[in-house]
């Protein structure tokens, strides 16, 4: 403190350093002196940011996505938040004004925090196909990933950086939760999912760039079921529409590999009827993936199945016309369509399956067209298709 003393009155001479007296001083030159602005923020069911400022004052937020553009704008004051109804993630910054003055921005980043990814589903097909974008989205933001998933053990040991939980697991001290799923709804997923690739889906939902990624389960082989070669094949599915519904298709193409002198097994789930097919007499998924490993290939439809080979690395023979090609993936496949008739109801936007229909066909149920798609596809369609991959 400065003090200068004049006739024995004494005069403080140091700077003002009361708060309010300074607020006055400032604002009689025209200015808003800047005020401490605290945020906090995560990505649960959402991304919300919480203020904390002085009493008596409201902040302009605005909140943008990865591509720059405007998603949101409110007001905010103390100990208010905003939560954005958008539940995937895209990139996000926000932007805290003050009458028009620049306060405060921050692009947010899960570097070093835990970020929790919940399945939705428990089908195997979806399962198998997404697990993948987890361990992407660890490497990509450097941040701890928690999954739960309803198959925990196909992959502990193979995406060893990322922490397995049962489903329904509380989890703590998470920066951010996504889930994954097919919910049709914009602020789920920002593409409507019947339109892309299964895998894309969970790409979208971490605003990570698309790429088919190999799914890598763990398997630890045990010995062979059978001594001569062998082809599997996966007949039965979840709806109508997926089976090869062509009336002698499964039939034929079985005679045509018998002759060939391979022996057939039918890996799907309490099997089928069919003659000279041999149907497991354990379908438990551990022994389901030791017949399909030590097989020559798979031959199934669009299914949990042919999902489940894939990961285990066989080559899968996909009999699927009611799918677009990309659907599924790509790699280590040959695939069975005939574009010549209805196909790729699946990723038509204009229908949405209905999975208590059996039935479901939905331009031609009824008729004498229904299910084309795959009634089209012949035995010697197939058979001309596998040729490079019998001995």
């Amino acid at each position: 403190m400065s003090i200068l003393k004049i006739n024995d009155i004494e005069y403080d001479m140091s700077s003002p350093i009361n708060l309010e007296f300074r607020d006055r001083y400032i604002k009689s030159f025209g200015d808003e002196p800047p005020r401490a602005v605290e945020t906090n923020w995560y990505h649960i069911d959402g991304f919300q940011l919480d203020l904390k400022c002085e009493p008596n004052y409201l902040y302009d937020v605005q909140f943008y996505d990865g591509n720059e553009q405007l998603i949101y704008e409110t007001k905010l004051g103390n100990n208010m938040f905003s939560r954005l109804n958008r539940k995937y993630f895209n990139g996000i910054k926000y932007v805290i004004k003050q009458n028009g003055n620049f306060v405060k921005e921050e692009v947010i980043n899960f570097e070093g925090k835990r970020v929790f990814i919940v399945f939705d589903s428990s089908s195997v097909g979806d399962t198998i196909s997404w697990v993948p974008y987890c361990e992407e989205f660890r490497k990509k933001h450097n941040c701890e990933v928690i999954v739960s998933t309803f198959m925990n053990y196909m992959f502990e040991k193979t995406y060893p950086n990322l922490k397995f939980v049962h489903p329904g697991t509380v989890v703590n001290n998470i920066h951010a939760m996504f889930t994954f799923g097919w919910f049709w709804d914009a602020n789920k997923e920002p593409v409507n999912p019947v339109t892309i690739p299964l895998q894309k889906a969970a790409s979208n939902i971490l605003g990570l760039e698309y790429k088919e990624i190999q799914t890598n389960i763990h398997f630890e082989p045990k010995s062979r079921p059978y001594q001569e070669k062998y082809i599997c094949i996966a007949t039965n599915s979840t709806a109508g529409c997926k089976l090869w519904n062509h009336p002698t298709g499964w039939k034929d193409l079985i005679t045509y590999l018998l002759e060939r002198g391979y022996k057939v097994v039918n890996i799907s789930k309490d099997g089928d009827r069919i003659e000279g097919v041999e149907n497991l007499k354990d379908d438990s998924m551990i022994n389901t993936m030791n017949v399909i490993h030590h097989s020559e290939f798979v031959i199934g439809l669009s299914s949990g199945l042919s999902w489940l080979s894939w990961g285990l690395g066989k080559h899968v023979v996909m009999i699927s016309n009611f799918t677009e090609a990309d659907h599924e993936f790509t790699s280590n496949c040959t695939r069975i369509t005939n574009p010549d008739v209805c196909n790729g109801c699946w990723n038509n936007p204009m229908f949405k399956f209905d999975k208590g229909d059996w039935y479901w066909c939905p331009e031609h149920k009824g008729t004498e067209r229904q299910f084309e798609c795959h009634k089209s596809i012949t035995p010697e369609m197939v058979i001309n298709k596998i040729q490079h991959l019998l001995i």
